[in-house]
């Protein structure tokens, strides 16, 4: 897969905050950082916390070295690696390569503090076979098991996992944001029985210092975020009943999705995975339109960590009332790319009006948006020479690459191809 840019501290927490600010909620308790009177989805916060995160780090793992004062995040992390004796790291590595040093050796950890009953469980819960899998081996053999099993993204699991027995740990609650959706059979299990064990290892073995209470688990936090923001991708489907919302899932991004011809017969969101590695996936969203009189807490964080948004509208009925109220929610929600698909676009009747139409939707729906009409589910099944599928995939690339999630982008390339 392509080498995705380095993202800096700032970077991370600004992104973060842009999705949820509650989800920075954590590394501000495990690094004492003041938000009082502060807008978190501000840069200059991002900024002023960035700077914070390195004074603490400087002074909790080598103050008598620096006199308080701060350093580059890669030194913090790079000091964590070592004070968690993770193995051959060097201070040319980039920062990414330092974090995942952490929280592999981290993870290997949690391996050797459980029974071999006890992997079992955990490697079932994350769908991995278990037949001819040895558990009482070491755990740098196990760990290559899951290498093999999840590739590039294995770190992702593991920063997912390592994040919530540390908020288990010192925060007595186990993480709740979306970025745990990629791996919630694990997580689910880790919370339970299994998660007290490790949990309660974690306590016993490496709570001894205050590092241990603040730099490293900031840095294993920060690797997952930084892993959930690169190595995770989340599309939204909207629309009003009947506008082939579950048509454009199945023919545009390949999932099992089955079209409903019955109006309004779902009633919550639908989420579909997109392959095996559970890092990227599909939500449908009904219902959008009264979405701030309706919502939960766990759609609301689904809608806040979903990267891009498709509206679908019926081009057959023109742009509606409802249309537009979905197109308001979802801009409340902040900064999201949003591509309107102009749907059924082969059952109007002429050039004239399909004109009239995009017309219609420029004017009512913005500009500044992107538009592409689409057949999806064509009137009696009849083959299109373009049904909009190729351009609405290009679209999602696109906006995705802007992101900085090119990872994500191979990885569907080779998923729809």
């Amino acid at each position: 897969m392509t080498r995705q840019p380095t993202l800096s501290l700032t970077d991370i927490i600004y992104r973060t905050a842009r999705y949820s600010p509650e989800d920075l909620q954590p590394l501000v308790k495990y690094t004492g950082f003041d938000i009082k009177g502060k807008d978190l989805r501000a840069r200059s916060t991002a900024e002023e916390f960035d700077a914070h995160i390195r004074r603490v780090g400087s002074n909790d793992i080598a103050s008598a070295f620096r006199r308080g004062d701060g350093v580059p995040y890669l030194e913090v992390a790079y000091d964590a690696a070592k004070f968690v004796k993770a193995p051959d790291v060097k201070k040319e590595w980039l920062v990414e390569d330092v974090e995942e040093a952490v929280v592999r050796k981290k993870f290997g950890d949690l391996l050797d503090v459980m029974s071999p009953d006890e992997r079992r469980a955990l490697f079932q819960s994350m769908d991995i076979p278990t037949i001819n899998i040895n558990f009482a081996a070491l755990s740098p053999a196990l760990m290559q098991v899951l290498l093999q099993q999840f590739g590039g993204f294995a770190t992702y699991r593991f920063a997912v996992i390592m994040a919530n027995i540390v908020s288990r740990s010192l925060l007595s609650s186990g993480l709740s944001f979306a970025g745990n959706i990629a791996v919630t059979r694990t997580v689910g299990t880790l919370l339970g029985p299994i998660g007290w064990i490790a949990t309660g290892a974690w306590l016993a073995v490496d709570l001894a210092g205050p590092a241990m209470r603040k730099t490293v688990p900031a840095v294993l936090y920060i690797a997952m975020l930084r892993q959930m923001l690169q190595n995770r991708a989340s599309i939204g489907v909207v629309g009003d009943g009947s506008v082939g919302k579950d048509a454009l899932i199945k023919d545009v991004l390949k999932t099992e999705a089955q079209p409903d011809p019955v109006a309004g017969s779902t009633f919550s969101m639908t989420v579909y995975p997109l392959g095996s590695s559970g890092t990227a996936e599909i939500i449908n969203y009904p219902g959008f339109n009264d979405y701030s009189a309706t919502v939960n807490r766990l759609t609301d964080e689904r809608l806040r960590h979903t990267d891009v948004f498709i509206l679908v509208v019926d081009a057959t009925r023109g742009i509606s009332g409802t249309d537009v109220k979905i197109l308001e929610n979802l801009k409340q929600l902040g900064g999201h790319p949003i591509l309107v698909c102009l749907n059924k676009w082969d059952a109007l009747r002429n050039d004239a009006d399909r004109e009239k139409i995009l017309g219609a939707a420029r004017t009512r729906l913005g500009k500044e948006l992107d538009f592409i009409p689409c057949s999806f589910d064509p009137l009696d099944g009849r083959e299109l020479p373009s049904s909009g599928r190729a351009e609405v995939l290009q679209w999602i690339f696109s906006q995705l690459e802007k992101l900085g999630k090119q990872s994500i982008v191979d990885f569907m390339r080779k998923e729809l191809s």
